[in-house]
């Protein structure tokens, strides 16, 4: 369990940052009043004028971010007026003088440009005024030491530091479009891959599968004249086959090779949808499930795809979208089934190339769109045999 003031540090700072200074400022307020009344003896008017100036600097506090043109005039006109009332006061009440020094910085990391020359103009000009209006002996080296010091050097440093956050920032957004683009290349070349070993796929089981029936035939013709010749074409048969599987089996583990527990496990279906959802949802993206239509047992081929597709979209929403829910609706027709998946995230990393291929293999049609309110769709419609 935490320690009170580190409970209390935290929701301090928690608290919104105009919030933060209007609190900082009371505070301050409360210091100055107490320095005032303890280290002066100051008494009647005086005094009374002396205790209107914890206001003043407090209330620039306040505003130094929210209002930092206001609050550097304000604050330094404090401390002329602080002169005015008396010696005394600017000897012993040391606060303010803190006090300029931090909303001038604030300034300078708040403003740019004009406004800026404004703030430095309107802070340099009082605090002229407030070594002229002080007791002690006046000269340039007066001057030069309490403009700089007071106004110029926090304002310059406040300046250099928002100028280096907006470098530090702009660095790490080079480096995140860098990091997608990356991403992008590294998985439009494992698509481009994944199709050239389709390919491969396909030649192999059209050669062997050519192949192979020719061969089966002339065994089959060959079977009650020429048992002899009709065995070495069931042979050759089988060699064929033998080489194709060894062919497959190669290039599947290519296509598999950072996956090998899946190799190995039955395929998925539409029947295990309710499980992926599960896991979306226990992966920090809730998803809601509907399925309409009875349902029915599907070819394994259009069964796969389905469940592949909602299994994309829904990793595509959760990564590249950013989403913050999705609905997925799974809708059995007579002669098809239909996938719809739509979130509200937004539309980066939404490539779905490879799957847009394998829907297509199977006669379907799969489209994905942008919703007018925002949020991304994914619609996917593949055909059925009608059941026998």
């Amino acid at each position: 369990m935490g320690s009170v003031p580190g409970t209390l540090l935290a929701r301090v700072r928690a608290l919104p940052p105009f919030r933060l200074d209007a609190l900082i400022g009371g505070a301050v307020a409360v210091e100055i009043c107490a320095e005032i009344l303890i280290m002066t003896e100051l008494r009647g008017v005086r005094l009374l004028l002396a205790l209107a100036l914890p206001g003043v600097f407090g209330l620039g506090v306040g505003l130094r971010r929210r209002a930092p043109l206001a609050a550097v005039p304000l604050v330094t006109a404090g401390f002329v007026a602080g002169n005015l009332i008396g010696q005394e006061l600017t000897d012993h009440v040391l606060l303010p003088f803190f006090v300029i020094i931090v909303v001038t910085y604030s300034a300078g990391a708040a403003l740019e440009g004009a406004r800026l020359r404004a703030a430095f103009a309107a802070g340099a000009a009082l605090v002229v005024l407030s070594v002229l209006t002080d007791s002690e002996p006046d000269d340039a080296l007066s001057f030069v030491f309490s403009v700089t010091f007071m106004v110029a050097a926090p304002m310059l440093f406040g300046h250099l530091l928002r100028n280096r956050a907006r470098l530090n920032q702009a660095l790490r957004d080079k480096a995140a479009r860098a990091q997608q683009q990356r991403a992008a290349q590294a998985e439009a070349a494992a698509v481009e891959e994944r199709t050239r070993i389709a390919g491969e796929l396909h030649d192999v089981v059209a050669h062997a599968l050519s192949a192979m029936t020719v061969q089966a035939g002339a065994a089959r013709r060959l079977a009650d004249r020429e048992p002899a010749r009709a065995a070495t074409a069931f042979a050759a048969v089988e060699h064929t086959g033998r080489e194709a599987l060894t062919e497959l089996r190669r290039l599947l583990g290519v296509l598999r090779k950072e996956d090998e527990d899946l190799a190995l496990a039955p395929q998925p279906s539409l029947a295990h949808v309710d499980g992926l959802v599960q896991r979306a949802s226990a992966a920090g993206l809730p998803v809601a499930l509907t399925v309409a239509g009875a349902a029915r047992s599907l070819p394994a081929g259009v069964d796969l795809t389905a469940y592949r597709v909602v299994q994309e979209a829904l990793g595509r929403a959760r990564d590249g979208g950013r989403a913050g829910r999705a609905d997925v609706m799974v809708t059995y027709g007579p002669a098809d089934v239909a996938i719809e998946v739509h979130d509200d995230g937004g539309t980066d990393g939404r490539a779905l190339l490879g799957m847009r291929e394998r829907v297509t293999v199977y006669g379907g049609e799969l489209s994905t769109a942008a919703l007018d309110g925002g949020g991304w769709r994914v619609t996917a419609r593949l055909p059925v045999e009608p059941a026998a």
